[in-house]
């Protein structure tokens, strides 16, 4: 386990500087293992929280798994797989709200924060690459549909978001949901409803994956839209070689600073930062 913790903020409780304690996890979910997925993530949350944590993030699909690039393994709605790369969802995925909802809720109360949940949700013979925010009474209070598909992952199963754009009132400013390729989407929208902080969880693919998060994303998508981000990548497992787009989890503030950043792209990480409150 490796905690990477910005230490350039300043402390929370300042009545003209208040901040709040955000964390994204990284990590590398197995597909369809949801039990080992949920000890992993239960682990991880309660690390972030001892780590002050009031804002805590999952990476894309983080409860069910989203695809294994190494071993070129990816989801289909299909009943059989065309091919050996694809593996049927089968039962997998399951309704919102449902037992991840659930377990992920007591949690969450538990520990009084706010926890962005990423799955795979399933709606009568649909399925959806989905968030669920739980706030710090384990109430959910947004639930957001990806809506801008990966045709060579989640467009082999998933249909398309179908919610309004998610940005709900907290103590701590507007929180706006967002997955990964929704970057082409969401953005200007999020920013159209105020959104001081979006949870964005993410399953990156490709190459120059730092380069993407320390310059490209921060002054292409975030600065102009005025909203901080907290930014939850996928990792390699530990045996794993790896692939392209793994790693570079990061906090990113409204100007477009990366304050944290992921030093691993391996194992489990999580990625700490203070980012101002708005409303308290």
């Amino acid at each position: 386990m490796i905690v990477t913790l910005n230490g350039m903020a300043a402390p929370i409780g300042g009545e003209s500087n208040r901040t709040v304690r955000v964390a994204a996890i990284q990590c590398y979910s197995r597909m369809g293992q949801v039990e080992y997925n949920r000890k992993l993530l239960t682990g991880l949350v309660e690390e972030a929280v001892t780590g002050g944590a009031k804002i805590v993030v999952m990476p894309e699909c983080a409860i069910h798994g989203y695809m294994d690039p190494a071993a070129d393994v990816r989801w289909t709605a299909a009943q059989n797989g065309t091919n050996a790369g694809l593996r049927p969802l089968g039962t997998t995925p399951e309704p919102v709200p449902g037992s991840a909802t659930d377990y992920f809720s007591k949690l969450a109360a538990k520990h009084k924060i706010y926890l962005c949940l990423a799955l795979i949700e399933r709606d009568g013979d649909k399925y959806y690459n989905s968030q669920v925010l739980l706030n710090p009474t384990g109430k959910m209070v947004a639930h957001h549909r990806k809506r801008n598909l990966w045709s060579p992952g989640d467009g082999l199963w998933a249909s398309e978001g179908d919610l309004p754009v998610q940005v709900v009132d907290s103590e701590y400013g507007k929180l706006g949901l967002m997955i990964c390729y929704d970057v082409h989407r969401l953005p200007e929208l999020l920013a159209d409803k105020e959104a001081d902080i979006v949870l964005y969880s993410v399953g990156w693919y490709g190459p120059n994956t730092e380069f993407w998060y320390r310059s490209v994303f921060p002054k292409r998508y975030v600065k102009p839209n005025r909203f901080a981000v907290i930014v939850a990548n996928w990792s390699a497992d530990q045996a794993s070689t790896g692939w392209p787009g793994q790693g570079y989890s990061c906090i990113i503030d409204s100007q477009g600073n990366v304050l944290n950043m992921a030093k691993s792209t391996q194992g489990a990480e999580i990625v700490f930062g203070d980012l101002p409150a708005r409303r308290f």
